[in-house]
């Protein structure tokens, strides 16, 4: 497996829009449409497989529903886990 993260101008736009997504909870359509953008670059220049969601905050912007793309969400396979080894 390789990863490839967003790197220039993606990385800084991306940054910025977890960053603010973070520290206010919700999440706007200019910040789902950085995610979106970058990710959809990244799947079609890098011929990437999936999208790994690194931080917890981006379920806000993959909530479940279908993304529309294949994605990792690292943080609900964690959750899914401790969840399983929790319960006897």
């Amino acid at each position: 497996m390789e990863i490839i993260p967003p790197m220039g101008r993606d990385l800084d736009d991306v940054h910025q829009a977890y960053v603010e997504m973070a520290a206010s909870g919700i999440v706007t359509e200019m910040q789902r449409d950085v995610f979106n953008s970058v990710s959809q670059r990244l799947l079609h220049l890098y011929r990437a497989q999936a999208i790994m969601l690194g931080g917890t905050d981006l379920a806000l912007v993959f909530n479940g529903g279908d993304a529309g793309l294949p994605i990792v969400d690292c943080a609900g396979i964690h959750a899914d886990a401790i969840a399983r080894l929790a319960i006897p």
